[in-house]
């Protein structure tokens, strides 16, 4: 090769590397080069279903509505201390390719809703400093796969894993090391791959013909269906298909339910007496829960959430059962390549959390 040449491509590739080093830190420098920006407040803020963008496979390319504006980064969201309820949940309470459930309740109760998205209420509010006034209602969202990582152990004020560290309140020093080994970089070096402008097109081609010539899955999407009786191509996180607690498959046996149940309680028990917030538990059923016999009809559930509800009503908890509209319900619910639920199972959704909110 002429040595020229050799030279100039070393700088170009000097040049791609050092941009890809920056852009992983600097988001319009990320954005740039993407067919489809991200925003770190927007996990839903793609053209297709979140799974598609594990394996990339067209035939799983499933047009999804555009997000709506978050209720939770709006100025419709008010100050914690200013609501009359707090919506508190994961990702499927932010989930916003169609009005959130908070955005709901504001609209159908017309009160002061408080949306978070965070995982444990108690650290939560801890760290708001949220005093204890006159009685509110919280209604604590969980999906169905985290259940056992939220209620394994009891709910305190010393969790390790911190949802809300602030990076502005570590030491100089400490917050150049966080910017230069940022633990999310690996993660976005994979995005700038797989979706800039000058990969994507040959990186999804290769994707689809390695699953056309040889049935190759991404091993984060292993359980898929390109038909079935809702006309839409399905894919099914690992998660919920393995024999890890977050699975369809795993053996929730009484034992562990009681320990759930024993650890909900004890929360929904510290809510009332630290902050005098009454709790109403809403567990949502994994999409596999739902669809599993769309690509294995012989297989069947063990009725985790069932025996679940049957444990908390023994404790008299306050929940809602949304599995039982869900199962029976003739319409899709979730999207068929996104792990997230749909309007009409939102509909259903605050449709019963109102009949218990009202009582």
């Amino acid at each position: 090769m002429n040595e020229r040449l050799l030279k100039y491509l070393i700088y170009i590739a000097g040049i791609i590397c050092f941009y890809a080093f920056l852009s992983v830190r600097i988001l319009p420098m990320f954005n740039a080069v993407l067919v489809e920006n991200r925003s770190p407040e927007y996990f839903e803020f793609t053209k297709y279903g979140e799974q598609y963008y594990s394996n990339y496979i067209k035939h799983f390319r499933e047009i999804l509505p555009y997000p709506q504006d978050k209720y939770r980064l709006s100025d419709r969201n008010p100050e914690l201390e200013d609501a009359d309820l707090i919506a508190f949940g994961d990702s499927f309470f932010d989930f916003s390719r169609q009005k959130t459930v908070a955005e709901r309740l504001h609209d159908s109760l017309g009160i002061a809703v408080h949306a978070v998205r965070a995982w444990y209420p108690l650290d939560y509010l801890h760290q708001m400093n949220y005093p204890r006034g006159d009685k509110k209602i919280i209604i604590f969202q969980v999906i169905e796969r985290n259940l056992h990582d939220r209620f394994i152990e009891p709910h305190d004020l010393n969790w390790e894993g911190n949802d809300y560290m602030d990076l502005n309140q570590l030491s100089l020093p400490s917050r150049i090391k966080h910017w230069i080994f940022d633990v999310k970089s690996e993660e976005l070096y994979s995005i700038l791959l797989s979706e800039s402008y000058l990969t994507r097109g040959l990186y999804s081609m290769i994707a689809t013909a390695k699953f056309d010539l040889f049935s190759y899955m991404a091993p984060r999407t292993p359980v898929y269906s390109l038909e079935n009786r809702f006309d839409v191509p399905m894919l099914f996180y690992d998660i919920t298909v393995n024999e890890m607690p977050t699975s369809f498959y795993f053996d929730h046996n009484d034992e562990l339910i009681k320990t759930y149940c024993d650890n909900l309680e004890d929360l929904s028990k510290q809510l009332l007496d630290r902050y005098n917030l009454e709790m109403i538990f809403l567990p949502v059923p994994n999409k596999y829960t739902l669809y599993y016999d769309v690509v294995k009809p012989g297989d069947s559930y063990n009725n985790f959430l069932p025996r679940f509800y049957h444990e908390m009503d023994q404790r008299k908890i306050n929940y809602v059962n949304i599995y039982d509209r869900f199962k029976n319900a003739d319409t899709l619910l979730y999207y068929g390549t996104d792990s997230h639920w749909n309007r009409k199972a939102v509909d259903i959704t605050v449709e019963e959390l109102l009949k218990k909110i009202r009582k």
